[in-house]
């Protein structure tokens, strides 16, 4: 089994907007609105590709409800933390007129208590006995306790299951003390978290070296359009580049490139093997609206074309 924590859910809408202007009245032309937040887009990526995860995450109000009804009829288990804030809500503008351009207005979502994170925390750590693999996704609510990140990683350490990051900010510098198994991270959040600009591959490797030395056992770093590198448990470099493919909207392709890494790893290949179904998975995401959701066979198509970065 796959745990998959989100620290901050969401309703995530996607709407259609030809045309889109500042200050004026728009009628969408299409209204997407799924169970959002980077955990529940890895979940959705990851049933996709056949392993299933369970996402834990803290859960409130009528918008709350609303996302546990949409995750139920995709066929996603949710064991959820109840919690008094009401779930934030994250609109994604797409502009077909405009090459199309997004607009992301993300909430930053309500406070949760110091008593609510460390319930989540010991639901965790009780279905952690028969996980494989721990996932943390996404960014933390207000109110998270300063060791709210580092207290799931102790629960990981405590049952000996490998924990998997796709996170950055405050929380992240202690957390990489616990030397998770993996850190996945774009460019930007690399970049900060090494305090190391990135422009070119070679300054991502750099980046990852860096991020091992600071505790994380491999480190895979994204690089938009330019493909990924990454390093491995051994100190392997790898890259991959990414296609040029007719994407309509990226939101989720980090999501659904992590999606890929874990469900081959989970079939017992290399991480460097994982990285490339990866970054299909990820090419695939940009190719409809709504995070997570491309086809297998996008990916069977896609994977040719995914060639090794020279390093």
């Amino acid at each position: 089994m796959i745990v998959t924590v989100v620290p901050n859910p969401a309703l995530d809408k996607t709407m259609v907007l030809p045309n889109f202007t500042l200050g004026k009245i728009h009628r969408p032309k299409e209204v997407m609105t799924l169970a959002g937040g980077k955990g529940f887009n890895f979940a959705r990526a990851l049933r996709t590709l056949g392993v299933q995860t369970t996402v834990v995450g803290p859960i409130g109000g009528h918008a709350g409800k609303q996302l546990l009804a949409l995750a139920a009829q995709e066929g996603l288990s949710v064991d959820a933390q109840e919690v008094e804030a009401e779930l934030r809500t994250c609109l994604t503008i797409v502009d077909p007129a405009a090459d199309n351009r997004l607009t992301e207005i993300y909430e930053q979502g309500a406070a949760v208590t110091p008593d609510e994170w460390y319930a989540l925390v010991h639901r965790v750590g009780c279905l952690l006995a028969e996980a494989q693999f721990l996932v943390i996704n996404g960014s933390f609510p207000p109110g998270t306790p300063a060791d709210g990140l580092s207290a799931l990683l102790q629960q990981a350490k405590i049952h000996e299951v490998p924990v998997l990051l796709d996170t950055h900010g405050a929380q992240l510098p202690a957390a990489l003390t616990l030397e998770p198994a993996l850190l996945k991270i774009n460019q930007f959040e690399a970049a900060e978290a090494a305090g190391i600009r990135i422009d070119t591959p070679t300054d991502a490797l750099e980046a990852a070296v860096v991020l091992q030395k600071r505790g994380a056992q491999a480190v895979v770093i994204t690089l938009g359009k330019a493909g990924v590198i990454g390093r491995s448990q051994a100190n392997q470099s790898f890259g991959w580049s990414c296609p040029s493919v007719p994407a309509i909207c990226s939101t989720g392709s980090g999501d659904s490139l992590l999606a890929g890494i874990v469900a081959e790893l989970v079939r017992g290949q290399s991480l460097e093997e994982a990285a490339r179904l990866g970054t299909a998975a990820g090419a695939a995401n940009t190719l409809q609206l709504g995070a997570g959701r491309f086809t297998r066979q996008q990916i069977v198509d896609i994977l040719p074309d995914i060639h090794s970065l020279t390093l």
